[in-house]
C-alpha cells in the first residue's frame, strides 16, 4: 500500500508551545534591549571575571580588572563572605568633535562579586595585591583546617 506524502507548510513546523502566551515580538524586544548599547543594555555594566583556588595553606581569589585603578576597588570580608566592589570609569577624551565612534565594546560602570568561604579561614590575615589590572586576594586557612601528615607508629 502506497502512502501519500503531503509536504508541511512553514507555519506547521516546530511551533513554540507557549507562543500565544509570549508573543515573539516580546522576546525580540527583550533581546534587543538587553544587548543594546543604550540605557539598561548590556553595555551599562562591567563583569569582573573571577577565579577561586584553594591550596593547602590558603584560598586565592583572582579577578581581572582591566582599566580599573586600585583606588576604585573596595574589598570586604565579613562572616566568611568576601565581597569585591569597584568601578571602571568612562574615559572622557578632551579634544573636539572630530572623533566619531563606530563601536564601543569596552565595559564601564560598577561591578560587585561575592564568594562565600568556609568557616576555616583566618580573616585577620587576609591580604590583597593589585598588579597590571589583576587583583589577587589571599585568605589563609586556620591552623586547624590545614592538612597535616600523620606518622604511623611501628
Amino acid at each position: 500500500m502506497a502512502k501519500t506524502v503531503i509536504p508541511r507548510q512553514k507555519s506547521e513546523v516546530a511551533r513554540f508551545p507557549f507562543q500565544n502566551l509570549f508573543p515573539r515580538s516580546m522576546f525580540e524586544d527583550w533581546f534587543q534591549d538587553y544587548f543594546s548599547e543604550g540605557e539598561g543594555g548590556m553595555q551599562q555594566f562591567m563583569r569582573a571575571s573571577m577565579d577561586v583556588a584553594e591550596t593547602d595553606q590558603a584560598y586565592e581569589i583572582t579577578l581581572d580588572l582591566p582599566g580599573v585603578q586600585a583606588d576604585d576597588v573596595e574589598i570586604n570580608l565579613d562572616n566568611n563572605t568576601l565581597t569585591i566592589r569597584g568601578e571602571r570609569k568612562e574615559e572622557k577624551e578632551e579634544g573636539g568633535p572630530d572623533k566619531q565612534y563606530h563601536r564601543v565594546e569596552r565595559y564601564t560602570g560598577s561591578f560587585s562579586r561575592s564568594v562565600v568561604l568556609p568557616s576555616s579561614v583566618n580573616e585577620g590575615e587576609a591580604a590583597a595585591e593589585f598588579n597590571d589590572g589583576v587583583l589577587k586576594v589571599t585568605i589563609p586557612k586556620t591552623e586547624d583546617s590545614r592538612p597535616r601528615k600523620i606518622k604511623i607508629n611501628k
